[in-house]
């Protein structure tokens, strides 16, 4: 037990400390910046979406005003089977921006098969994927583009800003937890690749898009296959986007995350050629740090609870860890039954996220094995 309980701590101090601080430092001895240039191909954005009436309009808007010549910029919509007036909209903007705007009338299939099809008849070539609720600061895409000079780079992800809908816990917490993220993406950015992208606002060479199957997380495994092609896949600070932080029940962020984690576990699945240690050592690595340990972080944590609850007498040491767990749990509990009657206290949403987060993985792990499959998702605090 004392084995099973330093193990798991020290693997869990690895995941959320040693391996961001060593990431830090290498990048500060291998900064391998990108040449940029203020170039201006053809670009084609894709824009996912399901029943999407409430937020289309100010998308396009968002989307037509960017800073980036028009006769450059086109936009598709990937309508998968919408049901309300979407599709109604998007024509609208057709009618008076054609050749602008295109709208891509879908069978319910997915995120990914519409993403698919898009790039099948999209014009540009470079293909930026956003989703319907991300709004696009005006440099956004000219800063992602700026990348593409260097001919090194296959695929270039943005910086997502979330807008607190209100104080809700899950709000803050996917907040900081996004800081968090970003900055170890930034990290492995300088160093050679970043381990994915962010969904609602990353790009890639269209000669570089693979099909994927209906169940691969798009943003995951892209930019992997990118890198096997020889090419890098890098973040840009400056573009960035804002979405509203919309997850307002605990529930809603759990399944979420749940989801998240399903789609990435069998996006590994679907990229196993980086799996090789020999054709890919570096990529290896970071999958393994950054992802599969991440997702394995639960099964530590019990670990650690039962091997610790069982070294009690063995030394004074394990009572305060122990009794710091408890602390710990008994603190997210306390949040989630304050946060049902809307009292929010400062730091307790820390504790609360933290085992959201981590109970995610849990459950998708539990889907995976009754064999589920997560294709299509649903709009508001489900949008992928």
């Amino acid at each position: 037990m004392t084995v099973l309980f330093w193990f798991c701590a020290g693997a869990m101090a690895y995941v959320y400390v040693g391996y961001p601080v060593l990431l830090f430092l290498v990048s500060r001895v291998f900064d391998r910046r990108v040449a940029k240039a203020p170039i201006t191909p053809s670009v084609t954005m894709v824009i996912a979406a399901y029943n999407e009436e409430e937020v289309i309009a100010r998308k396009l808007d968002n989307s037509l005003a960017l800073d980036y010549p028009s006769d450059r910029l086109d936009i598709l919509v990937a309508s998968d089977g919408s049901k309300d007036g979407t599709n109604r909209i998007v024509r609208e903007y057709e009618a008076r921006h054609p050749g602008r705007v295109t709208l891509l009338d879908l069978p319910r299939g997915g995120k990914t098969v519409g993403q698919n099809h898009a790039a099948d008849v999209a014009k540009g070539e470079i293909l930026v994927f956003s989703d319907s609720s991300t709004m696009y600061d005006p440099q956004a895409v000219r800063a992602m583009v700026a990348n593409y000079a260097d001919p090194l780079v296959g695929s270039v992800g943005g910086d997502v800003r979330y807008v607190r809908d209100g104080e809700e816990a899950s709000a803050k917490g996917r907040q900081m937890y996004w800081n968090y993220e970003a900055s170890i993406r930034r990290w492995e950015s300088r160093i050679f690749t970043v381990i994915g992208a962010t969904g609602c606002i990353y790009s890639m060479r269209k000669s570089l898009y693979t099909h994927l199957h209906p169940a691969a997380i798009s943003d995951f495994v892209q930019p992997a296959r990118a890198l096997i092609k020889g090419y890098r896949s890098v973040v840009e600070d400056d573009a960035t986007c804002y979405e509203v932080a919309e997850s307002k029940q605990m529930g809603d962020e759990l399944r979420r995350r749940a989801r998240v984690v399903h789609r990435g576990i069998k996006g590994v699945g679907f990229m196993r050629e980086v799996l090789n240690p020999l054709q890919h050592p570096f990529l290896l690595f970071q999958i393994i740090s950054h992802r599969l340990l991440r997702w394995g972080i639960p099964f530590l944590l019990i670990g650690a609870f039962v091997a610790n609850a069982s070294l009690l007498d063995a030394w004074w040491l394990y009572q305060l860890t122990f009794a710091g767990q408890l602390l710990f749990y008994g603190g997210a509990l306390a949040a989630l039954v304050l946060d049902r009657f809307g009292v929010r206290p400062r730091g307790l949403f820390i504790p609360l996220y933290f085992c959201l987060v981590n109970l995610a993985p849990l459950i998708a792990v539990w889907s995976l094995l009754k064999g589920e499959e997560k294709i299509v998702w649903e709009t508001g605090p489900q949008t992928p």
